[in-house]
């Protein structure tokens, strides 16, 4: 049985970090071009804290972008950001519960208290 295919939202975001890194190694913003690929990585093999780390990638790009003058970082942020909002995205890459990890039993406190 082959793997389960990759929705397109993964292959869009996957793709289109390398995109970006590419962009970056060829104007010199070597902590980008190194940090995005390692993003893109994370998110296809769907590592519990890929949304995170997406998510503070995607804004430490929109703020530099908004203090170099450089608008097309912060729409390209913006853009993915909102992507990652789309139920498709939030199936691929849940959302982090404070505490517990995705397939973590509950913690001894963690059960319902009775009344």
């Amino acid at each position: 049985m082959s793997p389960p295919r990759p929705s397109p939202v993964v292959v869009v975001l996957v793709a289109s970090l390398l995109v970006y890194a590419g962009v970056a190694v060829t104007r010199h913003w070597w902590p980008s071009a190194v940090v995005a690929p390692l993003v893109a990585v994370l998110l296809w093999r769907r590592h519990r804290r890929a949304r995170f780390t997406a998510y503070v990638f995607f804004s430490v790009l929109a703020a530099r972008g908004a203090l170099t003058g450089v608008w097309a970082l912060p729409a390209y942020a913006l853009a993915a950001v909102a992507l990652l909002q789309v139920p498709a995205a939030r199936a691929a890459w849940p959302r982090l519960t404070v505490g517990r990890a995705r397939g973590d039993a509950p913690a001894r406190d963690d059960r319902m208290r009775g009344s």
